[in-house]
């Protein structure tokens, strides 16, 4: 929709400038001509502006609606936001909202996956796949003696 708005107003554009350069054919002169000219790299260059930063503005809406990854241990977790570090130390927080989808309980130590969009610079938590912490092991208990053989002694 934007790429039509934006040719459409080119060819308004171009179409305004074809008429003024017949205006200006038939009264003559240099001084005109050459400003005819100027007038018309204008505003090619301002059509070309206008394309291409409505290519890049599409291409930033597309990298901010592509959904991200991120798993690793839970470092803090409160009612709008989760902190999440994986093992090599990359952290990410990303905010928790009404449309987070959680499963499982969100505690410090336990291990998440999430699924996040970017949204005005923030990374919105979709889903989030939490599993406990694992206990710690128990300590295993000394080994019992063994009771030594007693040998009957012969007479």
């Amino acid at each position: 929709m934007r790429k039509l708005v934006v040719i459409l107003a080119v060819v308004a554009l171009v179409g305004g400038l074809i008429a003024a350069a017949s205006a200006y054919a038939q009264v003559g002169g240099v001084a005109k001509s050459v400003a005819k000219q100027k007038a018309k790299e204008k505003a090619t260059s301002a059509a070309k502006g206008s394309a291409k930063e409505a290519k890049a503005s599409k291409a930033k809406e597309a990298k901010a609606a592509k959904p991200g990854k991120f798993s690793g241990t839970i470092s803090s977790v409160t009612d709008s936001s989760l902190v999440v570090a994986k093992a090599g130390g990359a952290t990410e927080t990303f905010v928790l909202n009404a449309q987070t989808k959680k499963e499982g309980n969100l505690q410090n130590g336990g291990k998440a996956a999430v699924q996040y969009k970017v949204d005005g610079g923030n990374k919105v938590a979709t889903s989030v796949k939490a599993s406990p912490p694992k206990a710690p092991k128990a300590a295993k208990a000394p080994k019992a003696a063994k009771p030594k053989e007693v040998k009957a002694i012969k007479k």
